[in-house]
């Protein structure tokens, strides 16, 4: 399948699943476009995690920090100052961006394990510290954390307070998500990601042919934490409130685990991750009102350690990895079996 055609498919996928809020009969309500609408949100967190590691190779378990930083910074200037909440949003996706700059720092010098432990403790101090403490009010809102009022563009109101604003709400976030989706795809093929892929492979050889290991180590962090803070920005329109929690150091373990299922070098797994992690607990609860009985919300933890386990043992590519390499396999077996005529040619005297 060529570059176009599989752009042209991602395009189609987008438009369906952005129209299923608005036409499943069962999901035209506040709950199910809440949970699509947050599908979106964790989207960018796996998105970030297919950039940092799936791309370069480094580790990193504080990506949820990052959607943290944006939204704060976003609630914080939108409350304090009364700031748009679109040049607000931009504000928290630039810091953002500088933070992850900084956490990349390390990454310097470290890989591996060394530099996982290393932001999973940016992740505890910001958990415990920035996000909650009350000594970091004017940042973090208290212990209430920030309300976030609605918006409007273009005459349009966005809130979460009724399903019609929620839609908008959803459809402006997954028509982001596309583009970003849609530009990191483009990263991937071009001389800069080449470069990023060469560090990923070998930093030696990288370093060996050129590659400026401090430059572009720096940027592939600061990319990462700025597309998770996109995610973080818009986190405050569709859960009008910013706590500390749907940024915990655990959502971000949640974001690198889902990445490997899917398939961490893949772009698509942020999209099937995201509706992993937004709809499948959801769907847990649904169950329990259906059959009546308790499911408590760590099944879903559960759940995603037992096919974690499976797929290291039989997809080792992540499951859209092992989709993506039969489908190849198959469009050549394709090609192979019914070759395109040969052009004929027209000989004139």
């Amino acid at each position: 399948m060529s570059r176009l055609a599989r752009m042209g498919v991602g395009a189609i996928a987008l438009v369906a699943i952005a129209l299923i809020p608005a036409v499943v009969p069962g999901m035209r309500n506040l709950t199910w476009t809440s949970a699509s609408a947050v599908s979106v949100l964790y989207g960018f967190g796996i998105l970030s995690v297919v950039i940092l590691t799936g791309y370069v190779g480094q580790v990193s378990l504080c990506q949820a920090t990052f959607m943290g930083i944006s939204a704060f910074t976003t609630a914080a200037l939108v409350n304090t100052y009364s700031l748009n909440f679109f040049l607000a949003a931009v504000c928290g996706v630039v810091a953002s961006f500088l933070l992850g700059v900084i956490v990349g720092i390390p990454a310097l010098r470290l890989r591996g394990l060394l530099l996982a432990v290393v932001t999973v403790g940016v992740a505890l101090g910001f958990d415990d510290y920035f996000f909650k403490d009350t000594g970091f009010a004017w940042f973090n809102g208290g212990v209430g954390g920030w309300s976030m009022p609605g918006t409007g563009i273009f005459g349009v109101q966005l809130n979460n307070l009724d399903y019609g604003s929620l839609l908008h709400i959803y459809w402006l976030i997954l028509a982001v998500f596309g583009v970003m989706c849609f530009l990191v795809v483009n990263l991937h093929d071009s001389g800069s990601g080449r470069r990023l892929r060469a560090i990923r492979d070998s930093e030696i050889a990288a370093a060996t042919m050129g590659v400026d290991l401090t430059r572009y180590k720096l940027l592939a962090f600061g990319l990462s934490a700025a597309v998770a803070g996109v995610g973080g920005a818009f986190f405050t329109l569709v859960q009008g409130t910013v706590q500390a929690q749907p940024f915990s150091f655990f959502i971000s373990l949640q974001f690198a685990a889902v990445a490997v299922l899917v398939g961490i070098r893949f772009v698509p797994a942020a999209a099937v991750g995201g509706i992993f992690m937004g709809v499948f607990p959801q769907l847990l609860n649904a169950a329990q009102d259906w059959f009546h009985v308790e499911i408590a919300g760590s099944w879903f933890n559960v759940g995603l350690g037992i096919l974690l386990v499976v797929q290291m043992i039989t997809l080792p590519d992540g499951v859209w990895g092992q989709w993506a390499e039969q489908m190849s396999h198959l469009i050549g077996r394709w090609n192979k079996e019914h070759p395109l005529p040969a052009a004929s040619t027209v000989v004139t005297r």
